[in-house]
């Protein structure tokens, strides 16, 4: 069975990151511990190869549970950093959460192989015991073994592969879909029929980080977390015309102009 996609105007990524950032001002602190959290993991998961296939493993969960906190936010409840560790007693979709791990290892190991076949021979330059990166007749002999079409195929490659995978949480966690083909197929596919929107918010996320940069990354802190919060929005919208209701009720829902809520 096909997975219903709406289709929308490019302006509709300035609406997404609009709605990001309401949803973040009603509480910001909670989300910008949750996305520093997620981080650190995520760092210790690079620096330490034991926590390797746990980090995998454990973000897909992380991410569900912050999209779940969002969702709480917008129709009124109340939210702390611990809310995202829901995913993982929840009955969400967990099995299909660790079906996106398994997928996304395969992916990320399958990317590997292609990179170390592309790039043999810069491979076989660096590894060698005389190259010296502050020679420049090194670094020269280096870049003589890359091509635009070598690194053109694997920027290829790595765009698929985040365009496969962007909506695939989501997707299995609150549309409980099962086929993973389908779901990466559809995650992909949503890039092709809302390129406009989707390069609009791509572009107003990445000009906002290239503007932490001489600030020392701190902004950061709270840029990030409006762009997960923004990016499920687009995920509600294109995905979810009718939101279901958040596993915590509240007692006072808000109005779609306080909570954020994103209706194209």
């Amino acid at each position: 069975m096909s997975i219903e996609v709406r289709i929308f105007k490019a302006d509709a990524g300035v609406k997404w990151f609009k709605a990001g950032w309401e949803i973040f001002k009603l509480q910001p602190f909670t989300f910008i511990l949750m996305h520093l959290l997620i981080g650190v993991i995520g760092f210790l998961s690079l620096v330490l190869p034991l926590l390797q296939v746990v980090g995998a493993f454990v973000a897909p969960f992380l991410m569900a549970g912050f999209y779940q906190a969002v969702l709480t936010k917008q129709q009124g409840g109340t939210i702390s950093q611990a809310d995202i560790f829901k995913p993982f007693t929840n009955k969400g979709n967990r099995i299909g959460l660790v079906r996106v791990a398994v997928y996304q290892m395969a992916a990320g190991i399958l990317l590997a192989v292609l990179s170390n076949f592309i790039f043999a021979d810069a491979y076989a330059v660096i590894s060698s015991q005389t190259f010296d990166p502050q020679n420049q007749t090194h670094i020269a002999d280096l870049l003589a073994t890359i091509s635009m079409g070598q690194v053109a195929v694997f920027l290829l490659a790595i765009c698929v592969y985040l365009t496969a995978f962007a909506y695939a949480v989501p997707l299995v966690y609150f549309q409980k879909q099962t086929n993973m083909f389908q779901v990466l197929k559809t995650s992909f596919m949503v890039f092709y029929h809302n390129m406009a929107p989707l390069g609009v918010y791509g572009l107003i996320c990445a000009v906002l980080m290239l503007i932490c940069i001489p600030l020392s990354f701190i902004p950061l802190l709270v840029l990030m977390p409006i762009c997960y919060i923004s990016f499920f929005v687009s995920f509600q919208a294109i995905f979810m015309p009718v939101v279901p209701k958040s596993d915590d009720q509240p007692k006072t829902p808000e109005t779609s102009s306080q909570s954020g809520r994103f209706d194209a």
